[in-house]
């Protein structure tokens, strides 16, 4: 059941481009203003509540699913779940408007592209550089986050945890992003959080892109994200990422001297050269996943 909830929604985004006919959020964040408004509630009882609530909706109706109704119901709660709890708006698009951007040199077009899809706190809190090398670097730093958080998280906590598992996470990175736009003091503390909840999906992201990329260059910083879990999230994959692009290996082969197959980084075009496999990247995880997936259904 988890498998084939899985296909139909991977099949149902290819169809829509997202899951937006179900992602309204207006009842969350209305329950957060009033559950915000009780000044005699901690922080974290308030999240914990937001979150928990609906959550434990979803999990008394699985579990009377379970017990009482056809498995069919429990495919539809699957799917509904799912295709909630995906990221919202869209990715692939303003990756490609960005790539064109840089190749046409629009960078107020770029730093516009870069700043809307951001979600990473510092460099929210930083500005951005004339230059396009930081550009390009902030911008595989934010896609490579966004294109995991988006899915890649919300597959990782379904698969472990069922329906209610994705939408916790969908849940949190939802008040996570109205705390840092309306720059809540419990933005911080709710960073902290998000980055301990990432971590695992994180690491599986890493070894996925070390698997169909480049892994001798993963080693390093797959090794680095499995022993700190405290490492800001965007931070870990953009340095795996690259690991996964080649990045290290480029960087041996031009420290070594006289040698007639040396690479040569050009700046900004390999980093931008980085920036466009992101989809590519991406899309072979996506196909492991589902692979994995599918071995798993049939062994267990």
């Amino acid at each position: 059941m988890t498998f084939l909830s899985l296909v139909i929604v991977l099949l149902l985004v290819q169809w829509w481009g997202s899951g937006r006919p179900l992602q309204k959020d207006a009842w969350l964040l209305r329950f957060w203003l009033w559950l915000d408004s009780k000044a005699n509630l901690p922080l974290p009882l308030k999240v914990f509540l937001a979150v928990a609530t609906p959550v434990v909706v979803v999990v008394l109706l699985v579990a009377w699913v379970h017990g009482e109704v056809a498995g069919l119901w429990l495919l539809l709660i699957n799917i509904a779940v799912l295709l909630y709890s995906l990221g919202r708006g869209k990715f692939s698009e303003p990756l490609q408007e960005y790539i064109a951007a840089a190749h046409s040199d629009q960078s107020v077009r770029a730093t516009h592209i870069v700043d809307e899809m951001n979600l990473d706190p510092q460099l929210r809190s930083e500005m951005h550089e004339e230059d396009w090398l930081t550009l390009n670097h902030d911008a595989l730093r934010v896609f490579s986050y966004r294109g995991f958080e988006r899915m890649f998280a919300v597959l990782f906590w379904f698969l472990l945890l069922g329906a209610p598992g994705a939408l916790a996470y969908r849940l949190l990175i939802i008040l996570w992003s109205q705390m840092l736009e309306t720059n809540h003091k419990g933005a911080p503390l709710m960073t902290k959080v998000v980055t301990w909840i990432e971590w695992p999906a994180a690491c599986l992201m890493g070894l996925s892109w070390a698997l169909v990329g480049n892994f001798d260059a993963c080693v390093k910083p797959l090794r680095q994200g499995v022993t700190n879990a405290s490492e800001p999230t965007p931070v870990y994959l953009a340095r795996v990422l690259r690991g996964a692009l080649g990045e290290d290996i480029a960087d041996d082969q031009k420290a070594a001297t006289n040698t007639a197959t040396q690479t040569v980084k050009i700046e900004p075009a390999y980093s931008l050269s980085l920036v466009e496999q992101i989809g590519g990247m991406f899309s072979r995880a996506l196909l492991l996943w589902v692979v994995l997936a599918a071995v798993a259904t049939l062994i267990f």
